[in-house]
């Protein structure tokens, strides 16, 4: 595991970066939160099984969870489904110390972000995102929110995660579709900062693609 520190005072965290490593998450959720005993796993129903993985190894480090499984779509980043959560949060007794542990694709982070971020006035969040898109944008730096009828994400809030969890092995099941979306993004990177990175980039995309 590598991880790279985001330096934010007193609102810093670490982006982890494993691969095949489903135990880890637990003694990284640990470190990162120390204070929680409780974790809410939030995901969707095409993730469930690596929601399930994240959860045992939750508590293995003796942080126990509860699983909310929504259907998967943009459709469900709704001030209604963010009051499933706040339901089942207020079921489970959540306070200021319970972990929101987001695993999936940018919709689940983004909805599952904004109810830890509002729960309670505040809950830490754990990111673990499981698309390519959302391990390098919207897991990272804080912006959740959910949609409005009148505009995409008009309802929302600056929240700092506690810490991501990036294992690359999510991506073995992700759409050829989806994986090239999130390659877009990486190749944006390249052109706005960084020549290097764009060049190393195009001169290994066979590999890329190949997901080695």
């Amino acid at each position: 595991m590598e991880t790279v520190r985001v330096n934010l005072g007193p609102r810093s965290y670490d982006i982890a970066l494993a691969s095949a490593d489903p135990a880890g998450v637990g003694p990284f959720a640990r470190r990162a939160a120390p204070h929680s005993t409780l974790a809410v796993v939030v995901t969707d129903a095409n993730v469930a099984p690596h929601a399930g993985a994240v959860a045992t190894a939750l508590d293995a480090a003796g942080i126990r969870t509860a699983v909310v499984t929504l259907p998967p779509g943009e459709e469900q980043k709704t001030t209604a489904s963010a009051g499933v959560l706040y339901d089942r949060l207020a079921d489970l007794a959540a306070d200021r110390k319970t972990l929101v542990v987001a695993v999936g694709g940018g919709v689940t982070g983004d909805l599952a972000g904004f109810a830890a971020s509002t729960y309670n006035r505040g809950l830490p969040l754990l990111m673990v995102p499981t698309t390519l898109l959302a391990m390098v944008d919207s897991s990272v730096g804080g912006k959740v929110g959910v949609n409005h009828p009148r505009g995409k994400n008009l309802i929302g809030a600056f929240h700092q995660p506690a810490g991501v969890w990036i294992d690359t092995a999510f991506l073995d099941t992700l759409p050829d579709r989806e994986f090239r979306s999130g390659l877009a993004e990486v190749v944006k990177y390249g052109v706005i900062l960084d020549p290097e990175f764009f060049a190393y980039v195009e001169a290994n995309v066979a590999a890329i693609l190949k997901r080695d």
